[in-house]
């Protein structure tokens, strides 16, 4: 009977052993989810550890246009973004970062996302431009962009991060502070193509 027992113990041992190394190879144990705030909405995400994005610089720095852009979207001259397996090696270029991609919500099938930089705040309407640029850098950020007027858009800058998890823990971080109205990391969201 003990012999059984010690037998049957080892067999489940070894069985616990082998799914959880099938479930990390697939990511199934490696990914964790995370959250964002869109507005005062929390948005969950879970992490993708099969894939990683890589962030290749603007090809136009004097460029006004921050949205990251896909492949196949040349006419944009916002930074590229292009996915590949987390386990081929990165080639990396002047410039070049990566990201970890995230899958909007828990399930798998979750529109692709990663972090190309910057955050987008909102700030109270009542706030000029030199007090938001007064309030970033005496917080050690600086502003990238106005987003447009006031008015019925809000007003919206762009802080700047460096690439991937930056900008999440960023505009988490402001707007758990809440000295404004809103913060969001400045995602690249994958597009289908019609």
């Amino acid at each position: 009977m003990k012999l059984t027992t010690t037998f049957s113990l080892s067999l489940l041992r070894h069985a616990a052993l082998a799914l959880a190394a099938g479930a990390l190879t697939t990511g199934a144990l490696a990914a964790g989810t995370a959250h964002y705030f869109d507005g005062d909405t929390q948005r969950t995400i879970t992490l993708d550890t099969s894939l990683v994005a890589i962030i290749n610089p603007t090809p136009d720095a004097g460029s006004s246009n921050t949205q990251a852009r896909s492949v196949g979207d040349a006419a944009s001259p916002a930074p590229l973004v292009q996915l590949q397996p987390a386990s081929q090696p990165v080639a990396k270029g002047a410039g070049t970062h990566t990201s970890p991609v995230y899958r909007e919500g828990n399930s798998p099938a979750g529109r692709l996302m990663a972090l190309p930089g910057g955050v987008l705040v909102k700030f109270a309407p009542d706030w000029s431009d030199a007090q938001v640029r007064a309030w970033a850098q005496a917080k050690g950020l600086a502003v990238t962009q106005r987003m447009g007027a006031t008015g019925a858009m809000g007003n919206w800058y762009l802080i700047a991060t460096a690439p991937g998890s930056a900008a999440l823990e960023l505009a988490n971080s402001l707007k758990a502070g809440g000295e404004v109205l809103a913060a969001m990391p400045n995602w690249w969201k994958q597009t289908a193509t019609r």
